[in-house]
């Protein structure tokens, strides 16, 4: 699909050892990019390039185990990355984390974990790549979540930091455009990862059937959105929010 399109384009993916992320690290790597990707233990990292290896040992990629927060960890792997490839083409900010907690039980502590890891990560991994991003002309893909745009049902701060990386997007995007660099996010709906499939199966079932397309997404699925949006085919598209959900809408479970 995306033959040729990343040959010698450098990709940086945070939550890439797992889920979402992986598809997407696997995805650039096959279509001719090097990738760095971030996860939070450097054993599940390890774990991944390990996997990565055994597809291609030719693969140029690389992984690392940093607190996203963190403007010095931020600054140091940029740094990193040039020195090993030259150059920045395209920044994934992915990693995120969820909570079901109602609001009067909600802790303060949670509160501030989620906010940090869905908001403040993003804020902070685009801040020190903006200037490597001008010189490439590239771009930065955050994900989000249909939760962003309709809320849901359970938990206020997963929906709360992904309408605030919607509309940071949209502010990055307006930002850069006389740059070059252009800014997007994507809202999957409820795909197939580790979390799903941990759910019972009674769970399962009633959100399957709650999607209109009848099945969950793949991460494989986002992973092409990101793709997409990160070539040459979507050189006009900055401020966007591409939902990729398979009709999906969290009132649907309440309706």
């Amino acid at each position: 699909m995306f033959e040729n399109e990343f040959n010698g384009k450098v990709v940086v993916i945070s939550g890439g050892s797992r889920g979402i992320g992986f598809a997407a690290v696997k995805g650039f790597l096959a279509n001719g990019a090097k990738v760095c990707f971030l996860s939070h233990y450097e054993e599940t990292g390890a774990k991944a390039l390990a996997a990565l290896k055994e597809i291609n040992p030719d693969y140029e990629v690389m992984t690392k185990a940093i607190d996203l927060c963190d403007f010095k960890a931020a600054q140091e792997l940029y740094k990193e990355v040039i020195a090993k490839w030259g150059r920045i083409d395209v920044l994934i900010n992915n990693a995120g984390v969820d909570s079901n907690t109602w609001l009067t039980r909600l802790k303060q502590s949670e509160w501030d974990a989620v906010c940090n890891v869905n908001q403040k990560a993003v804020f902070n991994m685009s801040k020190y790549a903006i200037d490597y991003l001008k010189k490439t002309k590239g771009c930065i893909i955050n994900t989000a979540s249909v939760a962003g745009i309709y809320s849901s049902p359970a938990g206020m701060p997963y929906p709360a930091t992904k309408a605030a990386v919607i509309a940071m997007t949209k502010s990055m995007a307006y930002s850069f455009a006389p740059n070059g660099v252009r800014v997007n996010c994507i809202a999957p709906g409820v795909v197939d990862t580790d979390m799903v499939a941990s759910m019972p199966k009674f769970a399962r079932d009633t959100v399957n059937n709650s999607i209109p397309m009848k099945r969950f997404g793949e991460p494989e699925d986002i992973a092409n959105a990101m793709m997409f949006l990160a070539s040459s085919a979507a050189s006009y598209i900055t401020g966007a929010c591409l939902q990729v959900d398979g009709g999906f809408r969290p009132t649907n479970l309440i309706n």
